[in-house]
């Protein structure tokens, strides 16, 4: 092989390396803000389910699914 074919294939394999470099950037920005969505999301979900459980204390035991509707 030359050195000038040598050349051009340290070239584009430089180039090559440059946008795999830049690719595997780029995902990692997504990930980490699909990261950080993903935690937020958690703590709705923690949120809203202590919420219902707050709701749930607050529905008497004997409940309304019982008792007949009053146009009966």
């Amino acid at each position: 092989m030359t050195i000038d074919k040598l050349i051009t294939r340290i070239d584009k394999l430089e180039i090559l390396f440059s946008e795999h470099e830049y690719t595997v950037e780029s995902l990692n920005t997504v990930v980490i803000r699909q990261v950080k969505e993903i935690d937020r999301l958690n703590d709705t979900i923690e949120l809203l389910k202590h919420q219902i459980r707050e709701f749930k204390k607050q529905i008497p035991e004997s409940s309304i699914v019982d008792e007949k509707p009053p146009h009966y």
